[in-house]
């Protein structure tokens, strides 16, 4: 299977009850027009999310915030379903440098960091980029004052080892009050099995979205591929800590 039919696995499976699930508790008195606001890195060849999202009212188009890191993709995205469509550089970049407009965009109810989908460069330090770039996303909604959304985090997982003393270093250098860090002897400074690099990535997504006053509810799935390990995606439904039960 490759990326993209597996992306249609996803949707089904695990993004789009999420999305249900947090529709029911922003909107529990419509079945229609739930109007949601949705950040979603996509791509011109398979945006079934936009699709099926729409489809179960739970967004519009005008509410839908498309990013695509080619250029040609954000055009061809534009022009086929239209929305608005940001991109033409790595998500993840631009959200660290702050030299491209997406801060003002937020906030999101539904978050969808769907890094397959971007011709990832599949070498070292993808992944730790990534789970940057998602932090500084959680600190965007958090400065927001966003209460209650979904976040969904899709990779690839290969052969490459996961640095983990890279994650919890940059991750550290991020300080919030009162918050002690990621330690070091959590986990090795190099992750090579893959199922190690599954249950590393939960732990660090838990951890970061409890840096920033949220604690998370959260699903996973793993969908093989023929020629990577495969992709992993979680979807989380994240409230501020004081609402949790």
């Amino acid at each position: 299977m490759g990326v993209l039919l597996a992306k249609n696995q996803l949707v089904s499976d695990l993004w789009l009850p999420a999305a249900q699930q947090l529709g029911g508790m922003l909107y529990p008195m419509l079945r229609k027009n739930k109007k949601m606001k949705l950040l979603t890195l996509t791509t011109c060849e398979n945006y079934q999310e936009v699709v099926v999202l729409e489809q179960n009212n739970l967004t519009r188009k005008e509410y839908i915030v498309a990013w695509e890191q080619s250029r040609f993709g954000a055009l061809r995205l534009q022009t086929e379903i239209p929305l608005k469509v940001l991109g033409a550089t790595r998500y993840e970049s631009a959200v660290l440098t702050g030299t491209h407009s997406i801060g003002s965009y937020f906030p999101f109810d539904i978050v969808n960091l769907d890094f397959s989908s971007q011709q990832p460069v599949l070498g070292t330090g993808r992944i730790e980029n990534e789970i940057h770039g998602l932090e500084k996303t959680v600190k965007l909604q958090r400065d927001k004052n966003v209460k209650t959304f979904v976040l969904i985090y899709t990779t690839l997982i290969n052969s490459h080892s996961l640095s983990y003393e890279t994650i919890a270093g940059v991750s550290n250098a991020e300080v919030v009050k009162g918050w002690p860090g990621l330690s070091l002897s959590d986990y090795p400074s190099t992750v090579g099995d893959s199922d190690m690099k599954e249950t590393c990535l939960d732990y660090v997504l838990m951890k970061v979205y409890s840096k920033y006053g949220y604690v998370a509810h959260s699903k996973k799935k793993i969908v093989p591929l023929s020629t990577e390990k495969g992709v992993y995606s979680t979807a989380s439904l994240i409230r501020p800590k004081e609402d949790a039960t």
